[in-house]
Parts: C-alpha cells; structure tokens; sequence
C-alpha cells in the first residue's frame, strides 16, 4: 500500500483527529515553528499536502490567499468544505496541474514525510514558483524518526532504522477516544537538501525543536534562485 493509499485509508480517523482543538502538538509546535520561518509578504500560496486544510484555514485567516493540494480524495473534500472553505484540488504533488511560476509561496505542514515521492514534490513546488518564490517546510526530524522508541528512555544512540536508508514506517497512537495512524517515511537529512539543491533552492533557514535527547521537529525555509 502507498503512502497516499494508507492516508485515504485513515482520512475520517485523521479528520476527527487534526479537528480536535489543541489534540496533537501542531497547535503549540509545529505550526508556531513554522510561523516563525514564514516570508511577511501575504502573496499566493499553494498548501503542499494540505490534508484536512487545518494549515490553510490558519493562513487564510492571517490574510494570505491560498490554494490546496491534496491527493486524498477525503482529505480534499474535507478541505473544500471545512470552515473557512479551502480552495483545493485533489492531485498528486509529484505532479501538480497547476502553471510555472504562478506562486510566491508554497507551505508544506508536516507533509512530505508522507509523500510517496517527496523528492519530485520538492522539484514541482520550484516549477510553480516565481523565481525568488519560497519554500517553508516542516518535517519529523529525520533523527527522530529513525530513533527506536521502545528502547530504553533518554537513550539518544537507539536507532529502529539505519539513519542514511530511507524507510517507511507507521506510528499508532489513541487519545482522548481518537486513533490515527500515521503512515510516514523516513528519509536522512540529506534527502531533503539533495533535493532542494537539484531543484534550484538555497537554505535561507533551518531550525530543529526538541526539549529531549533528540531534535523531534525540522523547519526549513528555503528560496527559488533561478
């Protein structure tokens, strides 16, 4: 199964969980970390892997115009439809339907760990950029999720998965009476940064987050040169 077919497979379990008020750690994590790398100038926007639209929703509120892209049929419906609506196509991002040059910012919250071919997401973002366009995006960082969480606590050196193989992987959790399961791919630093470089960006910022042993959150802003 594709990581996009096992994210359509747990869309409604996703939806009920990213809808929950301060659930999960996007809300006072990921998503103020993210802010923090974000270009001021409110030009259009494209939602790489907008899932749900909880993300764009946040964006259309502080006055950006944004468009989504959403390979989940589910997710994309949700999307449409949620309050505010996001205007959303569903499409893979390693292929988007959408013109060169079009946009001035593209955001990817917490998606590209789950992209099939998040290397070719990475080269279609720069295609639909302006040149000069930016690329914020957030992921797990690659040392957590190659770190083994059941091995024994504060143990930094415990890996489930050689850090340089990219891997799949799934993390299960329950909370509250939700469950989701995350279906995700592991992927080395270098992955990431290969793919940028081929694909004519320049790190302009890159910030890790952690309070333990390891760094659990990787933001990166990175701008389109040519």
């Amino acid at each position: 199964m594709s990581l996009a077919d096992a994210w359509e497979h747990n869309a409604e379990n996703w939806i009920a969980w990213a809808r929950t008020p301060d659930h999960d750690i996007f809300w006072h994590g990921t998503w103020p970390a993210l802010l923090e790398v974000l270009p001021d100038a409110a030009e259009l926007t494209l939602d790489l892997g907008c899932g749900e639209g909880r993300a764009g929703r946040l964006m259309l509120a502080a006055g950006r115009t944004v468009v989504g892209i959403e390979r989940s049929a589910t997710l994309a419906r949700a999307a449409g439809t949620g309050s505010p609506s996001l205007p959303v196509a569903q499409a893979d991002a390693a292929r988007l339907p959408l013109a060169d040059g079009r946009f001035g910012l593209v955001v990817a919250s917490m998606s590209l760990l789950h992209i099939d071919d998040a290397g070719s997401a990475i080269g279609e973002a720069a295609r639909v950029l302006r040149p000069g366009g930016v690329l914020c995006f957030a992921i797990v960082h690659p040392f957590d999720s190659a770190y083994d969480s059941t091995a024994a606590r504060g143990d930094p050196s415990a890996v489930a998965r050689p850090y340089l193989t990219p891997a799949r992987y799934e993390d299960r959790f329950e909370r509250d009476g939700l469950s989701m399961t995350f279906a995700s791919m592991h992927r080395p630093l270098s992955a990431y940064t290969a793919a940028l470089f081929a694909a004519g960006f320049v790190i302009s910022d890159l910030r890790e987050h952690g309070e333990g042993a390891l760094p659990w959150l990787l933001v990166v802003r990175a701008e389109k040169r040519r």
